[in-house]
């Protein structure tokens, strides 16, 4: 399994938010990383950003 720095994270993150919206299945082709790990890492950021753990 692949590890990623939070960095590195936080920049796919922001390429998928406004005013980016870069779509998912673009990022798949770019990135090689799943869609599913994408989603994830988006869920987990919208989380910490409403406060939650």
């Amino acid at each position: 399994m692949a590890r990623y720095s939070e960095e590195f994270k936080e920049s796919i993150i922001q390429k998928m938010m406004p005013p980016n919206n870069v779509a998912v299945s673009q990022l798949v082709r770019d990135t090689g990383i799943s869609d599913v790990t994408l989603y994830t890492w988006q869920g987990k950021e919208e989380a910490r950003e409403r406060g939650q753990p």
